[in-house]
């Protein structure tokens, strides 16, 4: 029988693999070469997605009154417009091998948004449950080490998968494509 924090790590390491998430990422990463650099670069998307997770599932834990309860939708729908800039803006930029303080940062932020849009369903998922307030900080936080390193290893997969295709100009274009079609697809699935 799995353990209920390792269930909790798993949740979180299997959430990692939405496509929003993962094209968020694929679209935000910069072109390092360093394996370290591009985990955390990850992680500090899981770290951004994991704060406003951590801080919605205790104060429900402890209230059972959910804080983003009428807005949910519409964070997804900036999510969406968010993939259609990142998309965008990965299409047009030239990639750099330097490491940027803006782009841990850039991750955090898009981690921290993905979150709150994100935290009703993990939330909610768990809500049915009836255990205690320490077991639920618990499940939380168990899932967002989960979710920080699965983001960071789904980085260090795309930074090897994109300094692998640098010498074929099409493939390229699949990620902003990518995100692109699929910021379009949410805002019409939300609005």
């Amino acid at each position: 029988m799995i353990s209920f924090p390792l269930l909790a790590i798993s949740l979180g390491l299997v959430h990692c693999f939405e496509a929003d998430h993962v094209l968020a990422v694929a679209s935000i990463s910069s072109k390092k070469v360093k394996y370290k650099s591009l985990f955390l670069e990850g992680a500090s998307w899981g770290v951004g997605h994991s704060i406003p997770i951590i801080i919605i599932g205790i104060s429900y834990s402890i209230t059972k009154f959910f804080l983003l309860q009428n807005v949910s939708f519409s964070l997804e729908l900036i999510v969406g417009v968010l993939l259609i800039v990142a998309g965008s803006y990965k299409m047009i930029k030239k990639p750099t091998l330097h490491v940027k303080e803006n782009q841990v940062k850039a991750m955090l932020m898009v981690g921290i948004l993905h979150g709150l849009a994100g935290s009703a369903a993990v939330i909610l998922a768990y809500a049915n449950q009836e255990e205690t307030i320490i077991q639920s900080i618990n499940y939380f936080l168990c899932f967002s080490i989960g979710s920080i390193l699965g983001m960071g290893g789904i980085n260090l997969v795309l930074g090897e998968i994109q300094n692998a295709t640098k010498y074929i100009k099409k493939i390229q274009w699949l990620i902003p494509i990518l995100t692109i079609g699929y910021g379009v697809y949410m805002i019409y699935k939300f609005y």
